[in-house]
């Protein structure tokens, strides 16, 4: 039996300061149609990143984010990303 990933369990971080960001429920979903992005490509290996976020840049209120998929590490190198499409 295959379960279905819920997109609001992605991981999201600051790519400036590393943070993880915590954002308002339904927030997720939300920018993944606004995206065109179909929740049902994603999987536990995916992570939103954030250009920035409140705590490193105060100054400013909103931010891009990309969604990343990491991929799973072969014989000892580490995870590279790729956006997803």
């Amino acid at each position: 039996m295959t379960s279905k990933f819920d997109p609001e369990l992605l991981y999201v971080e600051c790519s400036q300061c590393g943070q993880p960001i915590l954002w308002k429920r339904g927030m997720t979903t939300q920018l993944l149609k606004l995206a065109n992005i179909d929740p049902s490509s994603l999987d536990e290996r995916c992570v939103i990143m954030s250009d920035g976020c409140p705590a490193c840049v105060p100054e400013m209120t909103t931010f891009t984010t990309q969604v990343i998929r990491l991929n799973r590490e072969k014989s000892g190198q580490k995870s590279k990303s790729a956006m997803v499409n």
